[in-house]
C-alpha cells in the first residue's frame, strides 16, 4: 500500500512539473502606476495563465538599469521606449516585441502666462532637463532641428517642476500622464510643448525581450506578447476597474483622481481607435535611427528586422527541425569551424579576422539556426582532422571525399564549393598545357591531394613542394618553378592580391588521374547525424539572392539569371526541378511540333527563359488545341505558351501580361484595293477562325459584316483564295506565314485593322508563385529581342511578273542623255558629289529643321525624322506644335517665341513628342532666318540628342515605384519654388498625405499589393497634378508630397479636397481602413502669400503637424494649418 501511494505522489509530482504554468518576469521602466496597465489586467484577469505563463511583475529599482537587467536574464521581458533604438544600434542584444505607446509621453510644459507657446519661445530661457540627453531625446533634437538654444538647468531634484510656479524656470521636462495633474487640479493654466507636433513623434512604452529569449523561446515570447495585447485591450475597456485594482493592490500612493486622468492621457498616447494596438513601422524606426545619428548620437546602422521579434525569428521558424534538433541546437549554443590560414577567396586568415566566401557563408548559415560560430584557426590540416575525431570541432566546411576520411567524418549535402585545378605560368613561357611539363619543374601544395597524385602517378616530374599558395605562385614568378598547379580562384586571388603581373593562369581538362574538378562536401564527425541533418535542412533554407550576392563579393561570378527571383520563387522553381509546357502543335508561324521538335515564335521565347530559369522545361505533347487546354486543366503542364480565347478558357488558369502583342490584318486577292476602313467591307463575307475570339471582336465593333467561321488560316485563306469570301482576317503573323507558305502569287495583306490582339501564357492556378516568375521572364525581354524574333518569323516575299522590254528602252534612252551630261559637266559633277556627301551626311546625323514665320515646318532632316518617328512628308506643312511635348510649360515657349521673333539666338533644353507617344529631350539652338533687307522670314534649329542625359537625370531624382520625383529632388525644388513665388508675388502651397493604415494593408494584403497602392496613387497624383506648377513627389514609404502654386486660399483648399477624393476613388479595397472600405489617405495642408512665407523647416513642419492632424481626427481628409 506505501510503495502504491510513494507511486501516486511521484505520479503526480511529475504531472505538476511537466504541466506547471512557465515562470518569466517582467521588468518595468518605473514605479506602479496605471502606465503598466495592461500588464497587470493579463496577470489578474488571468490572460497569462492560459497560455501557460507565471508572470512576476517587477517595479523599477533606481539602482539598476531596467534594460540591462532583460539583456542580463534577470527579467525575461522588459518595459522601455524608443531609446532601445539606441542600445541596439550599439549592437546590444534587445529584440522589440510589440510597441504599446504610439507616441512618446515626453514633453515640455510652461506657464500659460508665460507667454512661451512654442519651442520657438524657449531662445535664451532656462529650461530644466534630463542630466543625460538620451533620457529627453525627442524634446533635444526638436529644439536643435529648429536652431533653438535654451539655457539647460541639468541638476535636477524631486517635484522640481514646481519650480516654475515661482518662476526659477520657464519650462519644464514632464511625462504626459504625470506631472501636468498637479497644474489640473490646482486649476493652473499650462502650455504644452509636444516634439510630436514638430516632426519628432517617437515610440513612448515599448514591450521588449532579449536575443537570447527571442532565438531560444519564440513561442513563449508569442505566447506573451498575445496575452499582453489581450490585457491592454481589456485596461483599456475597463479602466475603472483596473484603477481600482493599482490603488488598492499595487501603489496606493496615487489617489484614483490621478489615476484616472493618467488612464485618459495613456490612452490617447496608446491611440488605438486610428492605429492597431501593437503596430510596428519599420519605417518609423529608420527614421528613429536617423534622428539619434544625425543629433550627435554615435549610431551605428542595423538590419530592422533583427530588431522586430516577428521578423527576427522568421528565418529560423521556416526550418522544420524535429525535437531531437531543436535541443542539439539548445544544447550546443556555439558551433566551432575550421578556419584555414590560406585558402582564399573560400576560407582565410587576414588583418586578425576570419575571411572568405565559406566564412560569410556558414554565418548565414548560424543566423537561419539562431546560434554563433566560432572560427577555429592557426592549426595544421593534421590537427584539424584530430580535432574533429576527438569533438573538438563541429565542421570542417570545405572537405573532398575519400575513402580514409569517410572512417572519421559524414559528409552533408552541400556542395557549395568546386576545386578546379589550373596551371599559373609566367607570361610568354611557351607552356599552353599540362604536357608541356614534362621536362620542367612545378609548384605543388606540399601534403595536398595534387601532390600525392603527382608523386605517385608521374614519378619522374620534378616537383617544387610549396607550403602556400602564395608561396608557389611567387616560386614561378621568381624561376624557383616553371608552373604552379593549384585551385583556380586560390591562384587568381594571390596573383592579383600580390601584383604577380608576370604570370597568368591557363586551364587544363582531361590529364590522366587529374580531376576536372572536384566537389569539396561540409563535414562533420562520424555519426553526428543530429548536426548533418540540421544543417541540411538549414542549407536548403539559404536565401538563394543572398548567396548569389556572396559568390559576386568573392568569386566575382555575376548571377547566372537577369531575372530577380525572390528566395520564395526560386525554392518553388528547385522543388518543382522541372517546368511542363503545353502548346498548339499546329498553329505555326508561332508554334508546331515539327518532325518532333518544337519550333515557331513561342519557341523562340521558350529559348530565351531556359537561359534564366534554373530548371528545364519539358514539352508535354498534345493532339490538338483543345487537348492542350484539356491537358493543361487536368494538370498534365504547368503553363501554356501562348492563350488564345482567354475568356472561354480561362476556368483553372491565371493569365500572365502579354507575351506579343500583334495587329490584326485583313488578307484578299491580290486584284483587290487597299482597305483602310473594315466599316466599308460590310456588305462582304469575312472569314475568321473559330473559337481565337476574334469573332465576338468584330461583331461588337462592326456589327454589320458578315463573319464566316472557319477551323484554321490555312482553310480562311483557301476561301479567299477560291473566292467564297473577300477576305481572311487574323494576326499578322499568321497571315505572313501562310501566304507565303501557300498563297504567295494569289494573295496579299490588303489592310491593317486598328486593334491590338494580346497573346498571354497562362498558368495553374493551384500555383501562383508560377504567374509572378513567367511575368518577370516576359518583362525581362528587351524591345530588340522581341523585334529580332518576329522579324525572323515574318520575312515574307513578294513576287511581281514584270514586263522588262518597255522599261530596258527607258533605262538605254536615259543613260545616253545622262553619258552626254555627264562627259560635259564632270568638274561640276564633282562639286556636287561632293557636296551630295556632305549634305547627306548632315541629313541623316544632324538635327535640323527650319519653319516659316508662322511655324509651319519647311524643311527637315532625316536624322530629325529618326529620332521623332515622323516621316518628312508627315512633317513637311505641319506646325513645329507637332513634336511639343505637353509636360513643356507654355511659359518657356513664350520666352522662345520672344527671343527668335526679336531677331536673336535662343538656346536651351527641349523635351520633344515622338510620333508613339514616346519622346526625346534635345538641347537646341534656334535663331532666325533673314532676307536681303534684314527681314525675318522664317526659323532654323540644330537640335543634339541629350535623351541618355536626361535618362541618367531622371533616375537620380525619380523614384524608381511609382515614377514621380522623389526626395532629392523635393529638396532641391521646394527651396527653388519658394524662391520663385517669392519674387512672382504668388500663393505657394504644400500637401503632405500619407496613406491612412497602410502597415495593415500591406500586412493584410501582401507587400506586392501594397507595392501596387504605391504606384496607383503616384499615376493618380499625376493625373491631377495637371498644371505646370504642380509637382507631385514621393518622399519615403507611403508618404507623398505636393508643391503647387495655387489661385489664392479658397483654390488651395479645394485642390486639396480634389485629392482626397481622387484617392478614395481608386476603388482599392481595405478591409483594415478604419476611414472607409478603400485605400485613404490624410493630408496635411500649409498655404500662403509671398509676404507671408516662412522658412522651408517651419514650413515642413507646419505641413506634417496638419498631416497628424488629420490623421488623429478621423483619416481620409486634410487638415490646414494655421497659425495659433
Amino acid at each position: 500500500m506505501a510503495k502504491i501511494t510513494l507511486k501516486f505522489i511521484l505520479i503526480a509530482f511529475l504531472f505538476t512539473f511537466l504541466y506547471s504554468d512557465e515562470k518569466v518576469t517582467l521588468q518595468l521602466k518605473w514605479f506602479h502606476q496605471f502606465q503598466f496597465a495592461g500588464y497587470y489586467a493579463a496577470k489578474e484577469k488571468g490572460f497569462y495563465k492560459d497560455v501557460g505563463l507565471d508572470v512576476e511583475i517587477k517595479q523599477r529599482d533606481l539602482k539598476y538599469n531596467n534594460i540591462e537587467e532583460v539583456v542580463k536574464g534577470k527579467a525575461q521581458y522588459g518595459v522601455s521606449d524608443s531609446i532601445l533604438i539606441l542600445y541596439k544600434a550599439h549592437a546590444e542584444p534587445v529584440v522589440i516585441v510589440s510597441p504599446i505607446f504610439q507616441h512618446s509621453a515626453s514633453a515640455l510644459i510652461s506657464l500659460k502666462n508665460s507667454g512661451i507657446n512654442s519651442p520657438y519661445d524657449l531662445e535664451g530661457k532656462n529650461v530644466l532637463f534630463y542630466p543625460n540627453d538620451t533620457d529627453g531625446f525627442a524634446i533635444l533634437a526638436m529644439l536643435q532641428k529648429l536652431k533653438i538654444k535654451p539655457n539647460f538647468i541639468r541638476e535636477r531634484e524631486k517635484d522640481d517642476y514646481l519650480k516654475l510656479l515661482d518662476k526659477k524656470v520657464d519650462a519644464s521636462p514632464v511625462y504626459l500622464s504625470n506631472e501636468p495633474f498637479y497644474f489640473k487640479k490646482n486649476n493652473i493654466d499650462i502650455n504644452i510643448i509636444n516634439p510630436s507636433n514638430y516632426g519628432f513623434d517617437f515610440y513612448g512604452d515599448i514591450l521588449f525581450t532579449s536575443e537570447n529569449e527571442a532565438k531560444n523561446h519564440p513561442q513563449r515570447v508569442k505566447k506573451f506578447k498575445e496575452a499582453t495585447l489581450k490585457g491592454w485591450n481589456y485596461a483599456l475597456e475597463h479602466q475603472e476597474e483596473i484603477i481600482q485594482l493599482i490603488h488598492n493592490k499595487y501603489n496606493s500612493s496615487k489617489s484614483v483622481e490621478h489615476l484616472r486622468y493618467e488612464a485618459k492621457a495613456i490612452e490617447k498616447l496608446i491611440s488605438r481607435e486610428i492605429i492597431p494596438l501593437g503596430s510596428i513601422d519599420k519605417g518609423r524606426i529608420r527614421y528613429i535611427s536617423d534622428l539619434y545619428k544625425e543629433f550627435g548620437s554615435n549610431v551605428k546602422s542595423f538590419n530592422v528586422n533583427d530588431f522586430i521579434f516577428k521578423d527576427y525569428i522568421i528565418d529560423k521558424a521556416k526550418i522544420n527541425l524535429t525535437q531531437e534538433e531543436k535541443e542539439y541546437l539548445e544544447n550546443h549554443p556555439v558551433l566551432k569551424v575550421q578556419n584555414l590560414s590560406a585558402f582564399p577567396p573560400y576560407n582565410f586568415y587576414e588583418n586578425n579576422k576570419p575571411q572568405g566566401y565559406t566564412v560569410d557563408y556558414m554565418n548565414l548559415l548560424a543566423k537561419i539556426l539562431g546560434v554563433k560560430i566560432e572560427f577555429v584557426g592557426q592549426k595544421s590540416w593534421k590537427e584539424y582532422l584530430d580535432m574533429i575525431k576527438d569533438g573538438k570541432l563541429d565542421i570542417i566546411p570545405h572537405i573532398a571525399i575519400n575513402k580514409e576520411r569517410s572512417e572519421f567524418l559524414d559528409f552533408t549535402d552541400i556542395e557549395h564549393i568546386t576545386y578546379q585545378p589550373s596551371l599559373a605560368i609566367r607570361k610568354g613561357s611557351g607552356i599552353n598545357s599540362f604536357g608541356d611539363l614534362k621536362d620542367k619543374t612545378i609548384a605543388v601544395l606540399n601534403k595536398s591531394f595534387l601532390h600525392t597524385i603527382l608523386k605517385n602517378k608521374y614519378p619522374n616530374q620534378k616537383l617544387y613542394l610549396a607550403s602556400s599558395t602564395k608561396k608557389g605562385a611567387e616560386a614561378v614568378s621568381t624561376g624557383l618553378a616553371d608552373a604552379f598547379i593549384g585551385n583556380l580562384a586560390t591562384t587568381e586571388y594571390y596573383i592579383k592580391q600580390h601584383w604577380l603581373s608576370n604570370l597568368e593562369i591557363i586551364q587544363f581538362k582531361n590529364v590522366k588521374y587529374i580531376p576536372n574538378e572536384t566537389l569539396l562536401y561540409m563535414g562533420v564527425s562520424k555519426g553526428n547525424n543530429l548536426l548533418k541533418s540540421i544543417l541540411e535542412k538549414a542549407n536548403r533554407e539559404m536565401s538563394h539572392n543572398k548567396v548569389i550576392d556572396l559568390k559576386d563579393k568573392w568569386l566575382n561570378i555575376k548571377p547566372s539569371s537577369k531575372v530577380n527571383f525572390t528566395d520564395e520563387e526560386y525554392k518553388y522553381l528547385l522543388n518543382k526541378k522541372k517546368l511542363k509546357m503545353c502548346i498548339d502543335p499546329n498553329w505555326l508561324p508561332f508554334e508546331k511540333i515539327e518532325k518532333g521538335k518544337y519550333e515557331g515564335i513561342a519557341s523562340e521565347y521558350i529559348k530565351l527563359f531556359e537561359k534564366e530559369l534554373p530548371i528545364p522545361i519539358e514539352l508535354v505533347k498534345s493532339k490538338n488545341w483543345l487537348d492542350t487546354i484539356s491537358l493543361a486543366q487536368n494538370r498534365a503542364c504547368d503553363f501554356i505558351t501562348m492563350m488564345k480565347n482567354r475568356k472561354k478558357y480561362s476556368t483553372g488558369f491565371n493569365i500572365t501580361k502579354n507575351l506579343v502583342n500583334m495587329n490584326l490584318v485583313i488578307a484578299t486577292k491580290v486584284d483587290k484595293p487597299f482597305v483602310n476602313d473594315i466599316s466599308s467591307l460590310e456588305f462582304e463575307k469575312l472569314a475568321v477562325v473559330k473559337g481565337y475570339g476574334y469573332a465576338e471582336i468584330l461583331k461588337n465593333e462592326y456589327p454589320d459584316i458578315n463573319i464566316v467561321e472557319v477551323k484554321d488560316a490555312k482553310e480562311g485563306l483557301a476561301k479567299v483564295d477560291n473566292n467564297e469570301v473577300y477576305g481572311f482576317i487574323d494576326v499578322l503573323p499568321l497571315v505572313a506565314y501562310n501566304i507565303q507558305e501557300n498563297f504567295v502569287a494569289n494573295l496579299k495583306i490588303a489592310g491593317k485593322l486598328d486593334k491590338i490582339i494580346g497573346f498571354p501564357m497562362a498558368t495553374r492556378n493551384d500555383e501562383p508563385q508560377l504567374n509572378e516568375i513567367m511575368n518577370k521572364l516576359i518583362s525581362n525581354i528587351s524591345e530588340e529581342k522581341n523585334k529580332e524574333i518576329l522579324n525572323k518569323w515574318l520575312s515574307i516575299k513578294y513576287e511581281e511578273n514584270i514586263n522588262f522590254k518597255p522599261l530596258f528602252y527607258v533605262i538605254l534612252i536615259f543613260s545616253i542623255i545622262l553619258f552626254i551630261i555627264i562627259i560635259k559637266n564632270r568638274a561640276i559633277n564633282k562639286l556636287n558629289n561632293k557636296l551630295s556627301e556632305y549634305l547627306n551626311m548632315v541629313d541623316e546625323n544632324v538635327l535640323t529643321s527650319s519653319t516659316d514665320k508662322k511655324g509651319i515646318i519647311v524643311s527637315v532632316s532625316q536624322a530629325f525624322c529618326d529620332i521623332s518617328g515622323y516621316t518628312k512628308e508627315e512633317l513637311l506643312g505641319n506646325n513645329h506644335r507637332i513634336i511639343r511635348h505637353e509636360d513643356m510649360p507654355k511659359e518657356l515657349f513664350s520666352e522662345l517665341w520672344s527671343t527668335i521673333s526679336s531677331g536673336k539666338k535662343w538656346t536651351g533644353e527641349i523635351k520633344n513628342k515622338k510620333k508613339n507617344g514616346g519622346y526625346y529631350w534635345v538641347d537646341a539652338t534656334i535663331s532666325p532666318i533673314f532676307d536681303k533687307k534684314k527681314n525675318i522670314i522664317g526659323y532654323t534649329a540644330i537640335r543634339h540628342d541629350i535623351s541618355d542625359k536626361k535618362t541618367i537625370e531622371s533616375i537620380s531624382i525619380t523614384d524608381e515605384l511609382t515614377k514621380l520625383y522623389n526626395r532629392r529632388h523635393f529638396n532641391e525644388i521646394f527651396e527653388k519654388e519658394l524662391s520663385r513665388v517669392k519674387r512672382t508675388n504668388h500663393f505657394f502651397a504644400l500637401i503632405i498625405l500619407d496613406v491612412d493604415f497602410f502597415k495593415q494593408y500591406n500586412d493584410f494584403y501582401g507587400h506586392q499589393k501594397g507595392d501596387y497602392v504605391l504606384e496607383s496613387i503616384g499615376k493618380r497624383l499625376k493625373e491631377v497634378c495637371k498644371r505646370s506648377t504642380d509637382i507631385p513627389f514621393r518622399i519615403g514609404g507611403e508618404e507623398f508630397a505636393i508643391i503647387f502654386i495655387p489661385k489664392d486660399k479658397e483654390d488651395a483648399l479645394n485642390f486639396a479636397k480634389l485629392i482626397n477624393e481622387k484617392i478614395e476613388d481608386l476603388k482599392i479595397e481595405h478591409k483594415h481602413n478604419k476611414a472607409s472600405d478603400y485605400i485613404t489617405a490624410s493630408l496635411g495642408l500649409y498655404v500662403a502669400y509671398a509676404d507671408e512665407i516662412e522658412i522651408s523647416e517651419h514650413i515642413y513642419n507646419h505641413t506634417d503637424s496638419a498631416l497628424y492632424k488629420a490623421k488623429e481626427s478621423g483619416r481620409n481628409r486634410f487638415v490646414l494649418y494655421e497659425k495659433e
